[in-house]
């Protein structure tokens, strides 16, 4: 039966094997190596704490440029957080380097700015579009204010204003309406009536049905002289149709430009409903300034 070793045994190994030379060289490289890494350990232990109890923002400039709100309305927050891992770490470098938050112009400024600039160009091209339109009229406006004639709403509109939905088809055939006015030179305002006057009529559709024998865009009736069915049809012809007859009118009242938008237009139409067209004046003037400055 084998014999369990003793205590006193042990230690003699033990003590043979560190009396050996090569082991206690070993012995002392390690615990070299342990010393020095407890060293750098502390080392490493005092920056943190340093880094820590420092303020934020000191160091590298970093925190402060992660932690301060955006000053440029055009930069966005981050969808979601940083990641911890290498991608984050580079963001966190990248935003380090970056300009102090300081310099960046502040929330709100330069939007408001470009739409006050827009605002005052359109402004000054649709000033520029109504003298062109009033020095092509006739007879020719000279010098400012300009005349009833070459202004939009020259007088207060009547009653309450309807919009509908305009389709390409309809803006279309508006356009086709201002296009004849400009080329008769009659004006911004017999443009408006007639925009409005279509849009009571027939909502700006070239239908081919109406009452009795009416047609097209202003509802025209071939059997009253207004031209053969297939003329009424097509939107230049009517559109020029009316607009003489809307000239014929005004040369019988020369304070045309001064009255009600839906005088001048049962002036031609003498419709059933006279003051209907009156509804339309706001989105007819709103379709008159959209369309006029691609057409002089």
């Amino acid at each position: 039966m084998p014999r369990t070793p003793l205590a006193a045994d042990i230690r003699h190994h033990v003590g043979n094997i560190l009396g050996c030379p090569t082991v206690r060289k070993t012995l002392a490289a390690i615990g070299a190596g342990l010393a020095l890494a407890g060293a750098a350990v502390a080392t490493a232990t005092t920056q943190l704490a340093t880094s820590l109890a420092a303020p934020v923002g000191s160091v590298t400039g970093r925190a402060s440029a992660l932690d301060a709100p955006a000053a440029d309305a055009g930069a966005a927050a981050p969808s979601r957080p940083p990641s911890t891992g290498t991608k984050g770490t580079a963001a966190a470098r990248t935003a380090g380097t970056a300009k102090p938050a300081g310099t960046a112009k502040p929330a709100g400024t330069a939007k408001p700015a470009k739409h006050a600039a827009r605002h005052g160009a359109a402004a000054e091209t649709w000033g520029a579009v109504k003298m062109i339109v009033a020095r092509q009229s006739s007879p020719r406006a000279t010098g400012t204010p300009l005349p009833a004639r070459d202004r939009l709403t020259p007088v207060a509109k009547s009653g309450q204003q309807s919009w509908i939905p305009i389709s390409r088809g309809q803006y279309h055939n508006a356009k086709a309406i201002v296009r004849q006015d400009l080329r008769m030179r009659m004006g911004l305002r017999s443009a408006v009536i007639a925009v409005a006057t279509a849009m009571q009529e027939s909502k700006l559709l070239n239908v081919s049905y109406g009452t009795s024998n009416s047609l097209g865009l202003f509802q025209q009736q071939p059997s009253s002289g207004w031209g053969s069915p297939a003329q009424v049809m097509r939107p230049t012809y009517a559109a020029h149709a009316f607009l003489r007859a809307l000239r014929t009118y005004q040369a019988n009242d020369p304070a045309w430009a001064h009255q009600p938008l839906w005088q001048a237009a049962q002036g031609v139409q003498a419709s059933a409903y006279p003051t209907a067209y009156a509804q339309w004046e706001s989105q007819a003037a709103h379709l008159v300034a959209s369309i006029t400055p691609s057409l002089v």
